[in-house]
């Protein structure tokens, strides 16, 4: 598909995950994973030798990711129920990913710097955090004084002990952006 499609669409996270860096034999952690979309898309990019663990507080969502994986014949996928809000719940070992999946998840919570703080416990040094968000002149999504702007995002995260890499394509109403744990 040319890149001009790609850019008005939705969203595509197999586009996003494609962009991120995440590459075959990693361990990832998809927090807030909802129905699903970025886990799959993460789990076929990373193949049979790595893994995803799709966190969710939901257990409509991790269901309804089950599923989705049970369709596609994805196998390397570990649910997990958990608040990824509260220090040690995303049940993910210190320094054991490679990394984080943050997709439509800040607009929800007041609790920011707690999931950036979860997310950099679990990342290994070096790890790669892929962050997906509404934009806050989108005419779709979430009530826009739910939204933050993508520069506050970034200072958010960066205050969090990660370093901005760079931008990603993430479709017409979302804006990507990749992120490193410094050592």
């Amino acid at each position: 598909m040319p890149m001009d499609e790609k850019k008005n669409r939705f969203l595509s996270p197999q586009h996003a995950i494609e962009q991120s860096g995440i590459s075959a034999g990693m361990e990832v952690a998809d927090f807030g994973c909802g129905q699903g979309d970025f886990t799959i898309a993460a789990a076929k990019l990373i193949g049979p030798e790595g893994k995803v663990h799709a966190i969710d507080i939901q257990d409509s969502a991790l269901s309804s990711t089950r599923s989705k994986a049970r369709i596609d014949g994805v196998l390397n996928i570990d649910l997990v129920m958990g608040n990824v809000e509260v220090p040690g719940a995303s049940k993910c070992a210190d320094i054991s990913q490679d990394a984080v999946i943050l997709s439509n998840l800040l607009f929800q919570t007041e609790k920011r710097a707690e999931i950036l703080r979860e997310a950099s416990r679990v990342l290994k040094p070096g790890g790669i955090a892929i962050f997906v968000d509404w934009k806050k002149e989108a005419p779709l999504g979430p009530m826009r004084n739910l939204r933050m702007e993508k520069a506050e995002i970034e200072q958010l995260i960066m205050q969090e002990g990660f370093a901005f890499q760079r931008n990603i394509e993430a479709g017409a109403f979302h804006f990507g952006m990749v992120f490193i744990k410094k050592a």
